[in-house]
């Protein structure tokens, strides 16, 4: 089953619900793709922060993860947003841990949460 992205726009922030597998021919493409639909739904309610959930089976490849972050300006993103994820499987909450990192890397604010009341909590401050 390829990804699935459920949006779902709050007063204060947009909920991005991850589901599925990953294509393994076409990761990086399908990723983008998905990926790039956030920024525009953002932008139409004039929402920053942004509370994504993963239960997708597995993270990125590390070279895909490194040109997604890469992308993110290309896709929409805006410095000023506030990512905030929740990984619920604590096996892929450390990996997705590096995928935070790069997004940091590039001036974006990012923290990955094992539970959706963390990460909510780190979302609405300030």
């Amino acid at each position: 089953m390829p990804i699935s992205l459920k949006l779902t726009v709050h007063d204060d922030y947009l909920e991005a619900e991850f589901d599925g597998s990953r294509d393994t021919v076409d990761e990086l493409g399908e990723t983008l793709e998905i990926w790039s639909e956030i920024p525009l739904v953002c932008e139409k309610h004039g929402l920053t922060k942004i509370l994504a959930i993963s239960k997708l089976d597995r993270r990125l490849k590390l070279d895909n993860t490194f040109v997604l972050t890469d992308k993110m300006n290309d896709i929409g993103f805006k410095p000023h947003y506030k990512l905030s994820g929740v990984i619920h499987d604590e096996k892929l909450h450390l990996e997705y841990e590096v995928m935070a990192t790069f997004i940091r890397n590039f001036g974006f604010q990012c923290e990955i949460f094992t539970t959706e009341k963390e990460a909510k909590k780190w979302l609405l401050d300030s």
